[in-house]
């Protein structure tokens, strides 16, 4: 309008100074527009950036640092055991203690699952003889190692007892009447008749024989094992039954000579 100056025209600003932009306004103290000039930056150290904007897990991360710095000497051990023991936790280590016995006592009953098995002693001697006759006739090099043992049937059908009886440390330990085998023969104490199956609900005194090499004399101690058992029911074909378990007991016992 006339008589009056133009608000968008440069000119002499406050103190007498022209601005560097023609096209720029004045303006009074306090004002706000879009050519308010900027904030200066926060001095920094030379060369060094202001720190970036941290993400959900940067802030955790300071979170978590500056809490464990917080804590006192005792509260940190505290937290340190707590720690080991979810990692224990973890890996297994709170799981059930097994509490299957690993050992048996010479002398006691030993419940493997299908059978109560006592073992007393263990002997050596150069041949067998039972019912009045030779059962085992002697071989060079060899001796036949013989365990005294009561054994019960604690289940309700026959079972084969020879598998109940091991030596794994000696490693050519054979059945003394077929010698391609491992497994005892079992002689009933009472008649030196060969057992193959106890009935069920029956308790027989037995004689556990293997040939042994003659390295084994009296006065050594062997190793003796007795599995565990357990009842399956398998395919078909294969019907139900009782076998072995992966786990064992165990007990040395000293061999002597035939009182």
């Amino acid at each position: 309008m006339d008589g009056e100056p133009d608000p968008t025209s440069s000119g002499p600003g406050p103190g007498g100074e022209t601005p560097d932009d023609p096209n720029a306004v004045w303006r009074r103290p306090g004002a706000e527009g879009p050519f308010a000039p900027a904030a200066p930056a926060t001095p920094t150290a030379e060369g060094q950036q202001p720190p970036a904007p941290q993400g959900v897990v940067g802030r955790l991360t300071t979170g978590v640092r500056s809490w464990w710095h917080d804590l006192e000497f005792v509260q940190m051990w505290h937290v340190v055991a707590v720690a080991a023991i979810l990692a224990t936790a973890g890996f297994g280590g709170l799981d059930q203690v097994d509490k299957t016995p690993q050992s048996f006592v010479i002398g006691e009953p030993f419940d493997n699952g299908e059978f109560s098995i006592t073992v007393h002693k263990a002997s050596l001697v150069k041949q067998i003889v039972g019912g009045g006759s030779v059962v085992a006739k002697q071989k060079p090099g060899r001796m036949y190692l013989g365990v005294l043992a009561d054994i019960t049937n604690q289940q309700h059908s026959p079972d084969v007892a020879g598998s109940m009886f091991k030596i794994p440390e000696i490693s050519d330990a054979q059945n003394p009447v077929i010698s391609t085998g491992s497994a005892p023969a079992i002689y009933r104490v009472s008649d030196g008749s060969l057992m193959n199956l106890l009935q069920p609900g029956l308790t027989e005194r037995v004689a556990v024989v293997w040939s042994v090499p003659d390295t084994v004399t009296p006065g050594s101690s062997v190793s003796l094992e007795l599995p565990y058992r357990t009842f399956s029911r398998g395919f078909v074909q294969y019907g139900e039954g009782w076998v072995e378990k992966d786990d064992s007991a165990k007990a040395d016992i000293s061999v002597g000579v035939p009182s």
